[in-house]
């Protein structure tokens, strides 16, 4: 029988898109994303192509954390029409990964906005996308498996 040591195999990357950076820590079926300096256009389409591989690895339905709360104030610079694709790319993993979900941690207003917004855009249904304002409001299950 595995052990619960043996399961929880964790694989962490540091991505670097010019200025911006992103870690990504992959532990089961989360993946979670600590996203560092600056975030783009080009950044967040870039990530959905490298998460799609991610994604079609985990047979269970996989966990998408975007934490953000270590950008600092202005970095943030998703345009509308970013995060109209992003929503698109959403739905197209509740296709292909029924049952998976993503949660925003967004602590600064304007980030917090913006992903509200994506959240309209990408949920059909409710809770399958969640913007929170703390790493805390994660449920207990999610959060234990995020390296601290």
């Amino acid at each position: 029988m595995e052990s619960a040591a043996e399961r929880l195999k964790m694989v962490t990357e540091t991505l670097t898109f010019g200025e911006g950076i992103v870690e990504v820590t992959v532990i089961d079926n989360v993946i979670y994303m600590r996203i560092l300096h600056v975030y783009t256009d080009d950044m967040a389409m870039e990530m959905t192509h490298y998460l799609d591989k991610i994604i079609d690895r985990i047979p269970e339905k996989p966990i998408r954390i975007w934490d953000s709360s270590e950008l600092p104030a202005g970095s943030f610079k998703l345009s509308g029409e970013c995060v109209k694709s992003i929503s698109d790319w959403s739905k197209g993993i509740k296709v292909r990964k029924p049952g998976s979900r993503a949660y925003f941690i967004a602590k600064d207003p304007l980030i917090f906005g913006i992903s509200r917004m994506y959240e309209i855009q990408a949920s059909d249904e409710a809770m399958d996308i969640m913007v929170l304002k703390s790493i805390d409001e994660l449920p207990e299950e999610i959060r234990s498996k995020i390296p601290s």
